[in-house]
């Protein structure tokens, strides 16, 4: 558990943290160090140079006898740093408190018993006599290890606290990590409703966390939407494919009459069209979910768009017994948008058409496409029986159909395309309740005004003003 404590990434960038401050404690304390011992020199040196004015000005003006009895003033003065000297031209001692020594000029530290050190300038009087006047080191040494003390402690207790806090920063990155290990693993063993749980921070362990559970969420959906299309297909291929076989083994069987036989075979073929059918409309869905088809986006008029739907389901819905009716408010630039055309014209054709389908004679589907600012809303809104509530996110699935669609003809493909082209396109849609029928609301970002249309969409005034196209 101790190497599992260490061996991690808290634990590791406590390390570097403590290390790189160290290192800058070392640099810190090192010129603190050197320039505290230079500025002490300095001082000292000013001492000696009053000590040493003060003997040679005496012995200017009264001679060697008044050097002596400065030395010895300064000498019974009680300050222990002093130290001094006054020997003649013979090397005897004529005053002073140090022993006599070797008579030489310029700055030179003197050793003395027990270790201490006098740092001071020797001077040559005009007699000959030898002047030396210096201050013990000791007070320079003392503060040196004070200082060094000093550094000792704070990076001492610097590295304690640093490591505690290593310590329990490691201990909280090991439990959020288990946690998403936990996690992670009790979904590969099949627990698609595990999540990693949430902290109150906003730290990139949570974010990570928040992320990996909107996988999971995505997995969850696709795991779940697989299980359904699995489901689904085996039960709208098994009737074909029983009929299917029925059909082959009749017209094996030879017993049927050639007109008979053909209308076998053109059934089986119809099985085997509506077959394929339902695998392309799978495989289109895959190609859409891609996102491969965002290449051949351009600008798109809404307001056009729809027109032309409404005009090729015109003669479906006066033979449905239906009204259709579109109505369009905006300029052509608020109601343009990026798209693929041909994928944007299946969309609300399946709409329409699904609309259309499912409402029943006498019902009323109306189109309203209108500017929101930045947004275009698309609505379509038919009277009839329409969803309920707790049936509309899953009417979007792969080959989910209401129980009462189930004699209709479809392949419950179309809403799934639709969803599959509206996120391709980043359109957002909602089903509500129209009181009475349903309510499909679509809502996309609109081209700037700086977007080029393209050269083939008239801008006629008409496309400016609310128009109406009504069929009954």
């Amino acid at each position: 558990m101790l190497t599992r404590s260490l061996n991690n990434e808290g634990a590791r960038l406590a390390a570097l943290l403590i290390g790189l401050f160290v290192v800058s404690a070392v640099a810190l304390g090192t010129l603190v160090y050197v320039n505290a011992g230079r500025a002490m020199r300095a001082e000292l040196h000013d001492f000696i140079s009053a000590d040493q004015g003060a003997v040679l000005s005496g012995y200017r003006t009264e001679g060697l006898s008044e050097a002596v009895e400065v030395v010895q003033q300064l000498t019974a003065v009680p300050r222990v740093a002093g130290r001094y000297l006054l020997q003649g031209r013979d090397g005897r001692r004529l005053a002073g408190d140090l022993p006599p020594m070797p008579a030489r000029a310029g700055t030179f530290v003197v050793p003395q018993a027990a270790g201490h050190e006098v740092l001071g300038e020797g001077d040559f009087l005009p007699d000959g006599s030898y002047l030396f006047v210096g201050e013990t080191t000791d007070r320079l040494s003392g503060a040196r290890l004070r200082i060094l003390g000093s550094f000792a402690w704070v990076v001492g207790a610097t590295i304690l606290l640093a490591a505690l806090a290593g310590a329990l920063l490691s201990a909280r990155y090991l439990r959020r990590i288990d946690a998403i290990i936990r996690t992670c693993r009790g979904v590969e063993a099949g627990g698609f409703a595990e999540r990693v749980p949430m902290g109150r921070s906003n730290g990139q362990l949570e974010r990570l966390s928040m992320t990996i559970n909107e996988m999971l969420e995505r997995t969850a959906s696709l795991v779940e939407s697989l299980r359904q299309v699995s489901s689904d297909i085996a039960h709208d291929l098994r009737t074909p494919l029983t009929r299917l076989r029925q059909r082959l083994e009749r017209a094996r069987a030879s017993t049927l009459a050639d007109a008979d036989a053909a209308i076998a075979m053109d059934a089986a073929l119809a099985d085997c069209d509506a077959i394929l059918a339902l695998f392309s409309a799978l495989l289109r869905i895959s190609q859409i979910e891609a996102g491969t088809r965002r290449a051949s986006f351009a600008p798109q008029r809404l307001d056009m768009l729809l027109r032309a739907i409404v005009e090729m389901y015109l003669p479906v819905a006066e033979d449905g017994q239906l009204q259709l009716a579109l109505q369009c408010q905006g300029a052509a630039e608020e109601l343009t948008v990026a798209a693929d055309h041909m994928l944007l014209t299946q969309l609300f054709a399946n709409l329409v058409e699904n609309a259309i389908r499912h409402a029943g004679p006498g019902a009323r589907v109306a189109i309203d496409c209108r500017s929101l600012g930045t947004e275009v809303r698309v609505q379509i809104v038919d009277s009839g029986p329409g969803i309920p509530a707790e049936e509309r996110d899953k009417v979007f699935h792969r080959l989910y159909r209401l129980e009462r669609s189930r004699n209709t003809p479809g392949n419950g493909l179309g809403l799934a395309l639709v969803a599959a082209i509206a996120k391709l396109h980043r359109c957002r849609i909602t089903l509500g309740d129209a009181r009475p029928g349903l309510r499909v609301t679509l809502t996309m970002q609109r081209l700037g005004a700086a977007d080029t249309l393209p050269t083939t969409v008239p801008a006629t005034g008409a496309a400016t003003m609310p128009w109406k196209i009504d069929a009954v």
